[in-house]
């Protein structure tokens, strides 16, 4: 078969043959697979591409989640050490409580839900916020067992009054009103109410605070502190050594506050504590205020 070419382009007429052709189509057909290879190939990069930049964020994430499991597992290390520290101390065996001895567990088989890196990292926040609590926790047991029998943790009441205006823990600021962290109890009454030492101890501060106001904290030894804001007078001086239930300073509205006022703390390594783990209750408080009175 010959096909015959006619173009004004063209001087005269072209004849194609059996093997001209053949070649022409074998051209065109080369130039169509590399057309469609190069359509592919920037089809594919366009897709590739945005990858790589994503990689890197997961990559961070997982770094990330493997920093925080590792503090995780040094405060779990710190637990079982005071764990056998207290079982020693007490005669309990807290073998079966360890951190390296997996909880025995079980239950009905469900299908369940898959986790994503957020939610992971959600609840191993949570988890590191529980293993602190309960470092907290433990240390302070520890050192109930470890200190002497006597005056020396603070776990008598500042005031006779056993009303309180404000707990630990999260609350409204009175001054700008959003949320923040309360590290103390208040307690109310009138002006000039003796504040007695929750604690034998030496004075570590006793002078103006820009927020406390007059404020006093005592050493008691073992990393535990005390301390008593908002005092209209100060009744001691730094290096003075106190008794429990010694009248240190007496009530006022000096420093931070909206009203007459006891703001008292009680701190472990400078870190600040629920004054309640050592006084269970606000009657015990009013209890053994009493009790250092008689």
């Amino acid at each position: 078969m010959n096909i015959i070419l006619v173009s004004s382009r063209f001087a005269r007429a072209i004849s194609l043959g059996p093997t001209a052709l053949a070649t022409l189509l074998a051209g065109v057909l080369c130039l169509g697979l590399l057309a469609g290879a190069g359509i592919t190939t920037l089809v594919r990069s366009d897709r590739i591409e945005p990858r790589w930049p994503l990689a890197r964020p997961v990559h961070a994430n997982v770094d990330a989640l493997a920093v925080r499991l590792g503090e995780l597992q040094a405060k779990l290390s710190r637990l079982d050490g005071l764990a056998k520290q207290l079982g020693s101390r007490t005669g309990i065996d807290v073998t079966p409580f360890l951190s390296d001895k997996p909880a025995p567990r079980g239950g009905l088989a469900q299908l369940g839900t898959p986790l994503d890196a957020g939610e992971l990292s959600r609840l191993l926040g949570d988890s590191d916020n529980r293993a602190d609590a309960y470092l907290d926790q433990f240390s302070l047991a520890q050192l109930r067992l470890a200190a002497p029998a006597g005056d020396t943790l603070p776990t008598r009441a500042p005031m006779l009054s056993g009303l309180q205006s404000s707990s630990f823990g999260w609350r409204l600021d009175p001054f700008t009103g959003r949320q923040t962290f309360h590290e103390g109890i208040d307690f109310v009454g009138p002006i000039g109410t003796p504040i007695h030492a929750a604690a034998a101890g030496k004075v570590a501060y006793a002078a103006a605070h820009s927020q406390y106001g007059n404020m006093v904290e005592l050493d008691h030894g073992y990393g535990l502190t005390s301390r008593y804001a908002h005092a209209s007078r100060l009744l001691v001086q730094p290096g003075d050594s106190v008794t429990a239930g010694q009248t240190i300073a007496l009530l006022g509205s000096t420093g931070r506050s909206t009203g007459p006022h006891l703001h008292f703390e009680i701190r472990y390594k400078q870190i600040a504590q629920n004054p309640l783990r050592f006084v269970s209750s606000s009657q015990d408080l009013i209890a053994s205020s009493t009790a250092s009175s008689d």
